[in-house]
């Protein structure tokens, strides 16, 4: 059985330490404290939270996800279905029937599980002023059992039309909530920047930062190597580097790169530089749709940008060096294509460079050798 796992919430065994995090993250929910958390896509902040409140006495992981969310109608409903999730029993999901009322909730029996389900009608519109009413909920949830409130991809929450009153609405009801703390979890620092620093922002100094980074070289090398060693596999350690150079030091992409090595090898020592290429090719096959839906996207100009961003460390983009591989001549051209880049989540700006957000797709432009 392949040992890696990427893309869900990982604990245990599973989920490489980080105890110095680990350690912070406690201290702050333990004493209440509202928390910014900021890292790369899966650089495995979710994972942190989760192993982290999993190792706290009694206190709950109330999961509110807005990644891509568009509207207000939307973000209560996934409150809802977070407080639903938190403790599906008959007689919390009867209480929380009666105080939706008023939005024409029904409830049924799941007739596979037998527990019982809640469920808005489609018709009903949240406007700002319900956000009130289900933070409370939460309050009152609290109440009972000490919960810690996560919101994930927080700086989704700027698609909003209503964004500043929404914020605002938030930041009213849970300043007053000093029993609860609440993690405010982003990957786009820019707009998380925004919402926690700007001094106009309801949120302006609201939360303590604390930033999730790549892991250390020698702390995942050792993850990397045992978990190999289960199937009776031994990676040498420079093939280890190249993997964490390929995937950007991220984790996520560390352990689908590491499963794609697994899938291509048999028990015996990995150290040929061909798995490598044999382990992308895999990856390569199974998100090949996902390339060609970025490269319908983009211009001609915006691929030679890619390219040169492939072929360079992406700090320095209107050097010689960049324009000759690019063949872009004018900076503002440069700009205009990067920008357009940064916008659709191609690349990013993070550590003083631009980087791509699916490492992988780097890897691929490199490959075909555009």
């Amino acid at each position: 059985m392949n040992p890696f796992k990427y893309g869900i919430i990982v604990s245990d065994d599973d989920f490489c330490p980080r105890p110095e995090l680990k350690k912070k993250l406690s201290s702050f929910i333990s004493s209440g404290q509202n928390v910014l958390l900021e890292g790369e896509r899966r650089v495995g902040k979710t994972s942190l939270i989760y192993e982290t409140v999993k190792s706290l006495k009694n206190i709950r992981f109330l999961y509110v996800d807005l990644l891509e969310i568009k509207t207000i109608d939307d973000l209560c409903r996934r409150i809802i279905k977070s407080l639903i999730s938190l403790e599906n029993k008959s007689g919390f999901v009867e209480k929380l029937y009666k105080s939706l009322s008023h939005f024409r909730p029904s409830m049924s029996i799941d007739p596979l599980t037998g527990s019982p389900s809640l469920s808005l009608e489609p018709s009903i519109k949240f406007k700002p002023e319900s956000i009130e009413e289900l933070v409370e909920l939460i309050k009152k949830e609290s109440q009972k059992n000490k919960l810690v409130v996560v919101f994930d991809e927080f700086q989704d929450i700027l698609n909003l039309k209503e964004a500043p009153e929404t914020l605002a609405v938030l930041r009213s009801k849970i300043q007053f909530h000093s029993d609860i703390p609440y993690v405010f979890s982003g990957s786009i620092r820019n707009q998380m920047n925004q919402i926690f620093n700007y001094p106009d922002s309801a949120f302006y100094k609201s939360a303590i930062t604390l930033t999730v980074g790549p892991l250390k070289n020698d702390i995942f090398t050792n993850f990397i190597k045992n978990k190999f060693l289960i199937g009776k596999r031994k990676i040498s350690n420079n093939l280890i580097i190249k993997l964490l150079d390929i995937a950007q030091h991220i984790p996520g992409d560390i352990q689908q790169l590491c499963g794609a090595v697994w899938e291509v090898t048999e028990e015996k020592e990995i150290d040929n530089k061909s798995i490598i290429t044999a382990a992308l090719k895999l990856i390569f096959s199974r998100e090949l749709k996902g390339y060609e839906a970025y490269m319908k996207q983009i211009s001609g100009q915006q691929l030679r940008c890619l390219i040169g961003l492939a072929k360079t460390d992406g700090t320095s983009l209107y050097s010689s060096d960049f324009i000759k591989i690019s063949g872009i001549k004018q900076p503002s051209s440069i700009k205009k294509a990067i920008d357009r880049l940064e916008k659709i989540n191609i690349v990013f700006f993070s550590e003083e460079r631009y980087k791509f957000l699916n490492p992988f797709f780097k890897s691929w432009l490199l490959y075909k050798n555009y």
